[in-house]
């Protein structure tokens, strides 16, 4: 069973939002809050920690940015799922800098919204191609670090690697690809992370696209 944390100040959406997971098997909504202050009282107490957070970016008391920090350092096992009506580019690109696994609208529809979920179980990370579209914009403008010395610190295995988790191979599919074991294909992940300083697979793919190691 997968736990879910669902926190959003407006009442209405956050049902709306536990509606969809009445027929799931699999999923459940096992802890709410209105704002991120609420949610961290609650989830300190909490026997049982979520497994993944669907939070809103504007909250009165704590918004959605400073409690991902908080969760992020404190609770690095929890997927982070921004669930937003906030489009803009500045938004979009400070969450995933900062290392959410994903980023929707809430006009997404209910399959997609359990897709994404399902995602970021398995991989780590979903962006939609809406989303995908404008990291790789933004990320132009921003300007790219020297890739120079990324390279040059990446084996020809750890960027085979790094290739096949941007397109969203899982890593007993890598392995199968690469005809390596699953333990192995988690090393090279690890090392990536430790390598390219990043918090999780989405940032491996934030970097991987910006610094055009990869290209998809």
């Amino acid at each position: 069973m997968t736990n879910i944390a669902l926190v959003d100040d407006h009442l209405l959406f956050r049902e709306g939002i536990k509606a969809i997971f009445q027929d799931e098997k699999e999923m459940k909504i096992t802890l709410e809050a209105s704002d991120g202050q609420e949610f961290l009282e609650v989830l300190r107490n909490a026997v049982v920690k979520p497994d993944v957070l669907l939070l809103d970016i504007r909250m009165p008391n704590l918004d959605g940015y400073e409690t991902a920090k908080i969760v992020l350092e404190k609770y690095p096992a929890m997927k982070i799922i921004i669930l937003t009506m906030h489009e803009e580019e500045r938004h979009i690109i400070r969450m995933i800098e900062l290392g959410v696994n994903g980023y929707l609208m809430k006009n997404a529809s209910r399959n997609e919204v359990i897709n994404c979920i399902e995602s970021v179980l398995e991989y780590d990370y979903y962006f939609n191609n809406k989303i995908t579209s404008i990291m790789r914009k933004v990320m132009m403008y921003k300007g790219k670090r020297t890739t120079t010395h990324i390279i040059h610190d990446l084996t020809e295995r750890e960027i085979e690697v790094l290739t096949l988790i941007c397109k969203e191979f899982t890593a007993k599919e890598i392995g199968e690809k690469l005809f390596i074991s699953f333990r192995t294909v988690e090393g090279h992940r690890k090392k990536l992370l430790s390598k390219l300083n990043v918090r999780n697979t989405a940032g491996l793919v934030v970097l991987a696209l910006k610094n055009e190691i990869v290209k998809i």
